[in-house]
């Protein structure tokens, strides 16, 4: 296992000015967003700043599609040129915007209203608005919607309190159904391609909730979600994160009191809760994929089942602590494409890691902490300097 610092490990760093909120790399760019209301996008090659804009904060969520970011801050959902950071449409959504999903040409915003005197969200809104900012559709439900995702071409949801459960919503209409666990849902992550699309939601009790192709049936020409299933309680702990990667059969659920599971029987105790995981760069060809977690001031690189053939209760089944990378400040959000992973902590740095740079600083092996943060020090200094 080799450890050094985030900073050590970055090919670039870059600064929001204030707490990461949001974060989206796609075909070669990175687009942030800050408790402020700060986007900035960079180019993922050089870091060169492509734009920035100041919206309302703070920043939600990010989408991107067709050239485009749709971005939900403060009660607004934001259509953006991807190009140059033009806002081309901005909607009014009711109450406080939380996610936005762009797919086939509509992208879908949720919003809630939170009652301070009840202490609990008493209502919220599922938008439907095409590329133009056209409004289609708005339902209006009882609870606030923890996750938002796809399932064989419906739009799903996760609901919290009072129904809980699972909302589908197959082109105007919307279908609720009840699963196993009946507590929250507070969390979720799904493939839409491959060999096995799969949704899993992750439930405060500690369950998680699966739909897949062995739990659909055709009525017609299409496929209705007809049996949610949820799997046994094996923490006695909320679940905080779920990482479904787009390739493999793996999946893995992180909970509260820091155990990070995998569906091929291997699990890591990172002793706190994980803020958030993603799919990344490896420095050694021969691990195959890594599995990356942010757990407080720390990012933990776990090894993945690639090299099982995807057998569950193989010798060799993963979750194995490859790379340990500290930070001064928690990291709080992440995203990853090809050989590239982005993450952003709560100061409003940004930090980019690929594969290429990753392995020449794992080949020095493990770096002097003390020393090396105080060399990174001093290249923000000059980065200061030089803007």
């Amino acid at each position: 296992m080799v450890s050094m610092t985030l900073h050590a490990a970055s090919s670039f760093t870059r600064d929001l000015s204030a707490s990461c909120t949001a974060v989206s790399l796609k075909d070669g760019s990175i687009v942030a967003g800050s408790k402020d209301g700060l986007l900035i996008s960079w180019l993922a090659s050089t870091g060169e700043e492509v734009w920035r804009l100041s919206i309302e904060g703070p920043v939600s969520d990010i989408a991107r599609s067709r050239g485009h970011v749709f971005v939900t801050a403060s009660s607004s959902l934001y259509a953006i040129d991807d190009s140059d950071g033009s806002v081309l449409w901005k909607r009014e959504l009711e109450g406080a915007s939380d996610y936005v999903l762009a797919v086939e040409g509509s992208i879908w915003a949720t919003s809630s209203v939170y009652e301070i005197e009840v202490g609990d969200y008493t209502e919220s809104s599922i938008w439907r608005f095409n590329l133009s900012g056209e409004l289609g559709k708005r339902w209006v439900i009882p609870e606030r919607s923890w996750f938002i995702g796809l399932s064989y071409g419906n739009v799903i949801l996760g609901l919290g309190r009072p129904r809980c459960g699972v909302l589908s919503i197959d082109d105007d209409e919307l279908e609720h159904f009840e699963v196993e666990d009946g507590s929250p849902i507070v969390c979720g992550d799904y493939r839409t391609e491959g060999e096995c699309p799969i949704a899993i939601l992750g439930h405060s009790s500690g369950a998680i909730t699966c739909v897949d192709n062995q739990n659909e049936e055709v009525k017609g020409e299409n496929l209705i979600s007809s049996s949610w299933w949820s799997k046994i309680v094996e923490e006695p702990s909320a679940v905080c994160c779920i990482l479904v990667p787009d390739k493999g059969n793996e999946n893995i659920t992180a909970y509260e009191n820091g155990f990070i599971k995998s569906n091929f029987e291997w699990s890591y105790d990172a002793r706190s809760a994980v803020t958030a995981m993603a799919v990344g760069p490896v420095g050694d060809e021969e691990i195959g994929q890594t599995y990356w977690a942010c757990t407080g001031e720390r990012v933990l690189v776990l090894s993945s089942s690639d090299r099982a053939r995807d057998v569950p209760g193989s010798a060799d089944s993963g979750g194995q602590l490859i790379l340990e990378l500290e930070h001064e400040c928690c990291l709080v959000e992440c995203d990853s494409e090809g050989d590239t992973i982005v993450l952003g902590d709560e100061r409003g740095g940004i930090y980019l890691i690929n594969a290429q740079f990753l392995s020449r600083r794992m080949g020095e092996g493990s770096v002097e902490i003390t020393s090396d943060h105080r060399t990174s020090l001093m290249r923000e200094r000059l980065r200061k300097l030089r803007e």
